[in-house]
C-alpha cells in the first residue's frame, strides 16, 4: 500500500517537501522533548552566540555529553541549527528566520489538522472516522507549543541584545572614566582578559613568547 504524504503552504507560498503520517508523528514527539526548561536555555544561548556544538552546549550548560547531544539534535530537527558538516560545523537560523517559521506554523495549524485527519484515516485497518473538535485541539496544541517555543526564543532574544547593548554601554562610560583618569584603556583591556584565562596556560604563553623572543635576538 502507497503511503499517504501531505504538503504544507506557508504565507509566501511556498510549499514544504512532501512527508507521511510517520514524520508528523516524530514533529510531535520532538515537540515534546523541546519543552524541557534547559533545553529551551540551551536554544537561546545557541542563537544568541551564533555557534553550536555539541561540546559547547556541554560545556555552557555543565551538563553530560550525552544530553547535551540530543539537544543538538532537537534543535537540528526544529530546524535551529543545520545538520554537521563534514568538519562537524553547524549553521545556526538567523532570529529573522525563526520569525517567518513562527508565522508559517500558526498559518499552518488548520491545514495540519485536515491533513492529519486524512492520513489516519488512509492507515491499514483504521476505519475512517469524523475529526471531533477534540482531535482538533490535540493537533492545534501540539503545532501550537511548537510556534509558541519559537516565539519564546526571540523573545529572549531579543531581551539579551536589549541587555547587551545596555551593558557595553556601561562599560564604554567605565573605560571612558579610567581614561580620564590616566589610565591606558588597551592595557586595561588586556589585563580584563588575561584574568578570565587560567593561569598556567597564561604562564605557558609567556616561557614561549620569551622562548621565541630568545631566539630572534629580541630578549
Amino acid at each position: 500500500m502507497t503511503e499517504t504524504t501531505m504538503t504544507l503552504t506557508g504565507p509566501d507560498g511556498q510549499t514544504s517537501e512532501p512527508f507521511s503520517h510517520e514524520d508528523m508523528i516524530g514533529a510531535i514527539n520532538v515537540a515534546k522533548e523541546g519543552n524541557d526548561p534547559l533545553y529551551i536555555k540551551a536554544a537561546a544561548l545557541v542563537i544568541r552566540e551564533g555557534k553550536c556544538s555539541t561540546s559547547y552546549v556541554q560545556r555552557e550548560l555543565g551538563i553530560g555529553y550525552n544530553r547535551a547531544a540530543r539537544m543538538v539534535e532537537t534543535m537540528e530537527d526544529r530546524g535551529i541549527v543545520s545538520p554537521a558538516s563534514q568538519v562537524g560545523k553547524r549553521d545556526v537560523v538567523a532570529p529573522e528566520d525563526l520569525r517567518k517559521a513562527i508565522a508559517i506554523a500558526y498559518q499552518a495549524q488548520g491545514q495540519i489538522t485536515r491533513a492529519m485527519a486524512e492520513a489516519t484515516a488512509h492507515l491499514p485497518g483504521r476505519t475512517p472516522m469524523k475529526e471531533t473538535e477534540a482531535d482538533r485541539a490535540v493537533t492545534d496544541n501540539a503545532y501550537g507549543v511548537a510556534a509558541g517555543e519559537l516565539k519564546q526564543f526571540i523573545e529572549r532574544v531579543e531581551r539579551l541584545e536589549e541587555e547587551k547593548a545596555e551593558i557595553a554601554g556601561q562599560i564604554k562610560e567605565v573605560m571612558a572614566e579610567a581614561k580620564g583618569r590616566g589610565y591606558d584603556t588597551k592595557i586595561l583591556k588586556k589585563l580584563i582578559a588575561l584574568r578570565k584565562r587560567d593561569p598556567d596556560d597564561i604562564a605557558e604563553e609567556e616561557a614561549l613568547l620569551d622562548m621565541y623572543k630568545a631566539a630572534l635576538g629580541m630578549g
